[in-house]
């Protein structure tokens, strides 16, 4: 299965312990809104979006 993590903020530890549980037998990426704040290629996220089978948002 193809996950696509969304992360607005930093993950904290928490978080990361989660994501590499749910990763555990699938193909995973991540897009990390937090660092490109303004200028966040949205035309690619919309990309990964429907490549992906689930996406999770981490706020």
């Amino acid at each position: 299965m193809k996950l696509l993590h969304v992360y607005r903020s930093e993950p904290t530890e928490e978080v990361k312990k989660l994501v590499n549980l749910l990763n555990e037998g699938n193909e995973a990426e991540e897009f990390k809104l937090y660092e490109a704040k303004e200028d966040a290629d949205y035309d690619k996220l919309i990309q990964l979006i429907w490549d992906a089978d689930k996406t999770i948002s981490w706020w």
